[in-house]
């Protein structure tokens, strides 16, 4: 994999909920932190609730579970009467974004293998990639979506891309398909970009190829908005390989989009399912959070139908070229 620098960007997001039925005396709240890829470099990122006392940063922890993700938490003190009915929560977020492209040829630097323990984490099943669940195995079966014995991985990995790539394998669509759930969404029969990611990740798992799904901000510049996801696969010599089988969804037969991306988004998350240790309300897993708080309260009364007051702003800092 070749990375070319394109530029470093900033996201500032701010939230602010309000929950009309309920009163609360403390709140735990939690974000996960961006990760570090070879895409997305020198990431620095921060989050701040607003108290009475004014703007308190969020403390940095490692979540529970085996992929040991950074976190942000904030745990409020008791009966803040700026927190009462909710809360405002502000974050930034800046990295260099490179352009990824698979060349021909042997690495100046070749990538380090994968551990042994990494290398079991992307290829474990998991709530999210169920792939031994019957009608996974049965789509699978149905696609031919077995790598056969003189296959190599890369070239499978390619089948897969242009499977799911295909109009009717699985259609996208933003229309909801229930849980984010390689299983439930073959059953659905469709999906957008994170779904895309889920099953293709699956897929590949099942075929005993490491993979994951990476989602993130769009980050071209000032005019970015709105969250993408697709998938990586790893190749030994080669490192982590993207693929994209929903960005430009009507244009069903290219390749533009397997083992090459642009320089488009900031990274924010790394697979789903979260352990988080949320002090007073115990352990709780949490799925697909990134930079959208998550959230607890202890008080009174009803948490439903609470009001979320958005503003983003994307702000390219520096062009290498």
């Amino acid at each position: 994999m070749v990375y070319t620098p394109s530029h470093r960007a900033t996201s500032t997001k701010e939230w602010k909920f309000t929950f009309p039925n309920h009163r609360s005396t403390q709140w735990l709240i939690a974000l996960r932190y961006p990760p570090n890829v070879d895409w997305n470099k020198d990431v620095v990122c921060k989050a701040e609730l607003l108290t009475s006392a004014g703007w308190k940063p969020f403390k940095e922890v490692t979540e529970g579970s085996p992929e040991k993700r950074r976190m942000l938490i904030m745990q409020s003190g008791r009966d803040d009467p700026m927190l009462r009915s909710g809360f405002t929560v502000r974050t930034t977020l800046t990295a260099t974004i490179r352009e990824q492209q698979l060349k021909k040829g042997k690495p100046a630097t070749p990538p380090a293998p994968l551990a042994a323990k990494d290398k079991a984490l992307y290829l474990a099943e998991t709530s999210t990639f169920d792939f031994r669940k019957h009608n996974v195995k049965v789509w699978m079966d149905q696609h031919k979506m077995w790598m056969s014995e003189h296959e190599k991985p890369l070239d499978f990995a390619h089948r897969v891309y242009k499977e799911l790539r295909r109009e009717n394998t699985l259609p996208y669509t933003m229309k909801d398909g229930g849980r984010w759930v390689c299983s439930q969404i073959l059953r659905a029969g469709y999906g957008e970009c994170c779904r895309h990611a889920i099953v293709g990740t699956s897929i590949l798992r099942a075929n005993k190829i490491p993979a994951r799904t990476v989602g993130g901000v769009w980050a071209i510049d000032g005019n970015s908005n709105g969250t993408h996801c697709w998938g990586e696969f790893f190749l030994d010599g080669v490192g982590w390989v993207p693929y994209d089988t929903t960005f430009d969804p009507t244009n069903h037969d290219t390749d533009a989009y397997f083992a090459a991306k642009k320089a488009t988004i900031l990274a924010e998350l790394m697979d789903f399912d979260l352990v988080i240790d949320a002090g007073p309300f115990g352990k709780r897993t949490v799925f697909a959070i990134n930079q959208t708080p998550t959230y607890w309260s202890i008080g009174e009364g009803d948490m439903g139908n609470p009001r979320i007051d958005t503003t983003e702003k994307v702000t390219v800092e520096k062009r290498f070229r």
